[in-house]
């Protein structure tokens, strides 16, 4: 089975239609160049199977995925407090487990009455308190549109009665 791969080659395109090059493209990889009087060219390089690249749902020609690995971690607040903490049961034992750099998950909260924008922050899947109000609606939209949203605890003191519990927002994309 072959995956396909289309570059641009409008600078050969004077090669006339059905002819076929080897520009820039490696032994063993075959490329057909097609030129027509009334489109722009383009170079189809078949690549055959087992160079790492993951065919999608099996047919030829379809777009090639990239690994998770390439993923980028992009910092989007750098120090932001978990809302709500007082309002959780048991917070100082939670709080008591936190490490710092300890990675957290945001959860979607779209039926709270409160807030129709509200995320969860969760530690070891239980619920630390809220992303605040007046910062959770951009990230909500990027969690509603399938992107990965998550945290880590940057530190945390006790003020008074008050767990107070920083952290890192990132996207992972």
């Amino acid at each position: 089975m072959k995956s396909t791969a289309y570059a641009n080659a409008a600078a050969n395109a004077s090669t006339g239609a059905g002819a076929n090059t080897s520009a820039g493209v490696s032994p063993g990889v075959g490329a057909n160049a097609t030129a027509g009087s009334n489109s722009g060219s383009s170079i189809v390089a078949t690549l055959p199977v087992g160079l790492g690249f993951a065919n999608a749902g099996g047919a030829s020609g379809a777009s090639l995925s990239i690994p998770a690995p390439f993923a980028n971690r992009i910092v989007l607040v750098d120090d932001m407090r978990i809302a709500g903490t007082t309002h959780v049961r048991g917070i100082d034992d939670l709080v008591a487990g936190l490490a710092d750099e300890q990675e957290l998950t945001f959860e979607r909260e779209p039926g709270n009455l409160h807030d129709t924008w509200a995320i969860r922050v969760l530690a070891n899947g239980k619920r630390l308190g809220y992303v605040p109000c007046d910062q959770n609606e951009i990230l909500a939209r990027l969690m509603d549109g399938g992107k990965r949203v998550g945290a880590t605890v940057t530190h945390h003191e006790k003020v008074g009665n008050w767990n107070k519990i920083h952290m890192e927002v990132y996207l992972d994309d």
